[in-house]
């Protein structure tokens, strides 16, 4: 609408445009994101498919190693449905959190006690974990937060890799730092990580089994605390996260 002068019809008008345009911006991120998933879908669907008409071309046999092959691309499918399905609740509303008085550095560290062990490169894992940082949190759903964390760490770090997690209190926040080694993201990518289906290496991410969504669920995640999470580069060579979550009342007037 055409906005002249500075009177009441003016400011209706230009909040009309206003609205107007969020209509559009808000139905075109609609539209990629359907486009996203149609994507993400079709790569394990037409693996499978291929699979299973090689099966009954009599191309390939039955046997165990084929079908632990169809079984993986089942269980790579049902995670990225899983992810997807925990990403439309958060956007609802409708994720529960079970909250509990959590020591934030005691979880972060069992959490990271078998973290060496894990699959994928092997890290050296160095920690400062302060003790009576106290958090109002699900317990299950920070567990996911760290579990991509780590699991990023895992994919992406060169060998010898490290991991140096601190936590500390910063005024009303406790902070969760969460530094690996290299190599790193280019400044660029750094503010996109965290959305839905983004990856900085498309063919390493495929390879790997990424899904491109792990952050984005730690984000919501995380938000969904109140808190909230940046990334940036990690002076060890790779990626440095930074989480806020507001300490525990009963922890600020301790």
């Amino acid at each position: 609408l055409p906005a002249r002068g500075h009177d009441e019809l003016a400011q209706l008008a230009d909040a009309f445009n206003h609205m107007a345009t969020s209509l559009q911006a808000a139905r075109q991120a609609r539209q990629q994101w359907i486009a996203d998933i149609a994507h993400e879908l079709r790569t394990p669907l037409a693996t499978l498919r291929a699979e299973i008409e090689a099966l009954q071309d009599g191309i390939r046999q039955p046997n165990a190693a084929n079908l632990d092959s169809l079984a993986q691309e089942v269980h790579r499918l049902t995670r990225l449905v899983d992810d997807l399905r925990l990403l439309s609740l958060s956007d609802l509303g409708a994720l529960d959190y079970r909250l509990d008085t959590l020591d934030l550095g005691r979880f972060v560290g069992h959490h990271l006690s078998d973290a060496a062990h894990a699959p994928g490169t092997p890290l050296q894992v160095h920690t400062e974990l302060a003790e009576g940082v106290q958090v109002r949190a699900d317990g299950d759903r920070l567990d996911q937060v760290l579990s991509n964390l780590l699991q990023n760490t895992h994919r992406y770090s060169d060998a010898p890799a490290a991991l140096r997690v601190q936590v500390q209190r910063e005024g009303t926040q406790a902070r969760l730092t969460w530094e690996d080694s290299g190599p790193g993201v280019p400044p660029e990518a750094l503010p996109r990580l965290t959305e839905r289906l983004y990856r900085v290496d498309e063919s390493r991410a495929s390879a790997s089994g990424g899904s491109g969504l792990g952050l984005a669920i730690a984000r919501a995640i995380v938000e969904g605390h109140g808190g909230r999470m940046q990334a940036s580069a990690s002076p060890l060579g790779g990626l440095r996260w930074d989480i806020w979550l507001p300490l525990h009342t009963e922890a600020l007037n301790g």
